[in-house]
């Protein structure tokens, strides 16, 4: 099995692949290339690889302080089942940029076992929150 790398270079995106899954998916049906486009632009991107090849994708929304939204999560289907969302996961939830947000949200209808399993816990069907306790041991911005 290769190595998975997660890699938060916007420049290794393939945003062609991304918004063709994400445009099939069942939370984005209807979403333009350009409105895809604009919202990495807007966000803060990861993506997972491997062999060079990206196998997923996922992005965070947030004012880099109080609170962070997940948005757009998937893993290509011929490489599920290896623990790559728990990885950019991860990744996201270390990514220094962000470190003091408290509050990280998403929305899933299907994949609430992965997500506990970082800490988020359901506040209904689809909406999931993790608050990071180590948030308030860090030091102030000045």
């Amino acid at each position: 099995m290769s190595e998975i790398e997660i890699s938060c270079d916007r420049g290794r995106l393939d945003l062609g692949y991304c918004y063709d899954f994400i445009a099939n998916s069942y939370w984005s049906r209807g979403r333009s290339r350009g409105e895809f486009d604009r919202s990495v632009e807007m966000s803060l991107p990861i993506g997972a690889y491997c062999d060079g090849r990206q196998v997923g994708f996922a992005r965070v929304v947030t004012d880099f302080i109080a609170i962070a939204y997940i948005a757009d999560v998937f893993v290509d289907p011929d490489y599920r089942r290896r623990g790559i969302a728990s990885m950019m996961l991860d990744a996201l939830h270390a990514h220094p940029d962000i470190a003091r947000v408290k509050r990280w949200m998403l929305a899933t209808h299907d994949m609430q076992p992965v997500y506990r399993l970082h800490g988020y816990e359901d506040l209904n069907e689809t909406i999931m929150m993790r608050l990071d306790a180590e948030s308030d041991d860090r030091e102030p911005l000045l």
